[in-house]
């Protein structure tokens, strides 16, 4: 079981919560948001399902080191110097300083959302008050990190796609680190409204190639997806591999809804993360992807549910993750279906693979009240198969290019569910070059 009074630190107190409060101006309802998530955060368990009985511990980490993002100096300003991602141009912009937007006029103009939650309040607070009360419907008292994050945000993103639009291209957020040993929690809300579509990427990377400071990032993201809406989401994670990352992800998927998410990690000394995806609406679908690529002693820890709480919905979540050297993983997968969930359709599978001294734990369960449904789960983990880097061998690649070649194809399973090149392509380059780093 994970050390949870690791986090209770000089700054997660509420004298804190109305200190950060009263420095970013937020009105009075925010502040008691906040007050509740630090509440929820001191009474709830590690872990809501006992279920599951392995964790992967916080060692070797000290968050009390750490200085909160809000008390870095020059907090609130961002220089432009400190993004350095030439792949796509992003639309929004997090750092320890804040946050910068710049959205396309028109996308605003269709009435689009990409921002600070604070500049929202700013310029219309009541459907600021809108889309944090679907948030809060959604994910209060979610998962007891999730609220930590949530009560000391420094940073709340909003994306809000209003009924009816369509945005073709992909838009993204990067949120980057600089050198300095910080403590970050940060909050992302979705809110797609009916027949809405978008593809949005988050990609949590390093802003210096050269930093090994400790650092946390710590995040709590809630999505909404309306009827017949359909959503896709990339969550690229390659931070500096003496980052702690953190991440609670729920989302709940309406009426005849599609929403289909993929998460890679690849960055940081120990990454946790807890998702939720609840199939609500009769008829909804939903994808819960992850893939993980660890070396060196990187520690990997992901649960997956996936809940069909409505009739008819098809629901499925896959994992591929390769661990080399002496990096471990944890993957827990469950499925639930309630006795609402007639006609549910539901597949979980998880695969690893090992090289050298990395260890996998797939632990997949299934928890069903209803007999009229289809659920099925799988579960394997093997080394890199040494016959087939032989048989690439005999038909003249080389034994470097083999391996690379079956490591890098080993995740392309799961990209392909998640439809959308733009993302695979994107996590291709970073898987480019932490292989290359492997190679040193």
């Amino acid at each position: 079981m994970a050390s949870i009074e690791l986090f209770d630190t000089e700054y997660t107190s509420k004298d804190v919560i109305a200190e950060l409060s009263k420095q970013l101006n937020e009105p009075e309802w925010l502040r008691d948001r906040r007050l509740h998530a630090y509440d929820a955060y001191k009474s709830l368990p590690f872990d809501k399902d006992t279920l599951f009985y392995k964790y992967t511990t916080f060692r070797d980490f000290d968050p009390k080191s750490l200085t909160p993002a809000w008390q870095l100096e020059d907090h609130g300003t961002i220089k432009e110097s400190t993004i350095a991602l030439e792949e796509l141009t992003p639309y929004l912009i997090e750092t320890e300083k804040g946050i910068s937007s710049k959205l396309p006029e028109e996308l605003v103009k269709k009435g689009v959302v990409f921002d600070s939650l604070h500049n929202l309040i700013e310029r219309d607070e009541e459907l600021a008050k809108k889309i944090v009360e679907k948030s809060d419907e959604i994910s209060q008292d979610f998962d007891k990190l999730g609220c930590l994050s949530r009560a000391f945000a420094s940073n709340i993103t909003v994306l809000y796609v209003p009924k009816d639009v369509h945005i073709e291209e992909p838009i993204a957020k990067v949120t980057a680190l600089t050198s300095q040993a910080s403590a970050n929690f940060g909050e992302f809300i979705g809110y797609f409204e009916e027949n809405s579509a978008v593809t949005y990427f988050d990609i949590y990377q390093r802003n210096s190639n050269d930093t090994d400071q400790p650092q946390m990032y710590s995040g709590m993201e809630s999505v909404y997806v309306g009827s017949n809406a359909n959503i896709k989401s990339m969550q690229l994670q390659d931070f500096n591999q003496s980052t702690v990352y953190l991440m609670s992800r729920v989302a709940k998927v309406d009426d005849h809804a599609q929403y289909r998410t993929l998460s890679h990690l690849q960055g940081g000394e120990m990454s946790r993360q807890n998702s939720n995806l609840d199939l609500i609406g009769n008829g909804s679908e939903g994808y819960d992807l992850f893939s993980s690529f660890g070396n060196s002693k990187q520690r990997f820890d992901v649960k997956s549910e996936l809940h069909h709480t409505g009739r008819d919905a098809i629901g499925q979540t896959h994992a591929r993750q390769v661990m080399m050297d002496k990096s471990e993983a944890i993957l827990r997968g469950l499925i639930v279906i309630p006795k609402s969930g007639v006609g549910a359709d539901s597949w979980l599978t998880t695969a690893g693979m090992t090289v050298g001294k990395g260890k996998i734990n797939a632990i997949p369960a299934l928890k069903i009240d209803q007999n009229d449904v289809a659920a099925a789960h799988a579960a394997s983990v093997e080394p890199l198969n040494e016959d087939l880097v032989f048989y690439l061998e005999s038909r003249g690649i080389n034994e470097k290019i083999a391996r690379e070649m079956l490591v890098k194809g080993y995740f392309e399973y799961v990209y392909k569910i998640l439809e959308n090149e733009d993302a695979v392509k994107l996590i291709r380059i970073y898987l480019d070059k932490k292989w290359e780093k492997t190679q040193e």
